[in-house]
């Protein structure tokens, strides 16, 4: 079983990452209204929200993203990734606080390196690392 395969067998819809393109993904949000990410980094505290409905916990809004940049290379070890880095609009998702600094989720992170949300994965990657801030940054490699 390679990585990708063994972090599969742990998801769930609230803790999976996809990213198909800019306008088809899947991210990892506060799972309360108006909460700092930093704050969400704790079991039951994040949700997965999508670009497309029914494919996550919450649907994402049309103008959540502005100057969004899709990469799909191979990396220098050879490995390949993915991500999307962009500006959000903080205000048009009620799951973020517009003045929060940010946080960071990642799927090798977190109490014995379970994930942060444990049990988080991101499909057909192995590792997961997303910055949340304003710019946002994803990777998946």
């Amino acid at each position: 079983m390679n990585a990708a395969e063994a972090l599969a067998a742990r998801s769930a819809p609230g803790n999976t990452v996809r990213i198909n393109s800019s306008s088809d993904f899947c991210m990892i949000v506060p799972k309360n209204p108006h909460t700092n990410i930093g704050d969400s980094e704790r079991p039951g505290g994040e949700t997965s929200y999508c670009s497309k409905p029914g494919a996550g916990q919450g649907k994402m809004p049309a103008n959540f993203w502005t100057k969004v940049a899709y990469k799909k290379t191979t990396g220098v070890h050879g490995k390949p990734y993915v991500q999307l880095t962009g500006c959000i609009n903080p205000n048009s998702l009620d799951r973020l606080n517009p003045g929060d600094d940010g946080g960071q989720y990642d799927s090798s992170g977190g109490a014995g390196g379970q994930g942060n949300p444990q049990g988080s994965t991101c499909t057909g990657y192995a590792l997961l690392i997303f910055h949340g801030s304003i710019p946002f940054h994803i990777r998946v490699s």
